[in-house]
């Protein structure tokens, strides 16, 4: 009976100690990650003269801004490090053939 209780104990202790492992490996993984600090360091975003920020999404290390610029759409995007213009999409109708 003893030694049953032995074995138990020994079970648990294995799987507690697994998932101590699992726990602290979690743990350096996050830490050993890039933080999103790091790839967000852009002070300031250059905007066209009367813009209108409708959405903005900071995703990949860029930043997409959708803006209403005199009525017409542009979507901007930027390098979320340095805050330089990567490229304007901009949005014009369909021409009818």
């Amino acid at each position: 009976m003893i030694n049953r209780a032995r074995r138990s104990f020994g079970v648990s202790i294995m799987i507690m100690l697994v998932g101590f492992i699992a726990v602290a490996g979690a743990l350096v993984y996050r830490v050993m990650q890039n933080s999103s600090a790091d790839q967000y360091q852009a002070q300031s975003i250059a905007l066209p003269q009367g813009a209108e920020v409708r959405n903005a999404v900071a995703q990949s290390g860029t930043i997409t801004l959708t803006l209403d610029v005199e009525g017409e759409t542009v979507v901007r995007i930027v390098d979320a490090k340095t805050g330089n213009v990567i490229r304007d999409i901009r949005f014009t109708p369909e021409i009818a053939e």
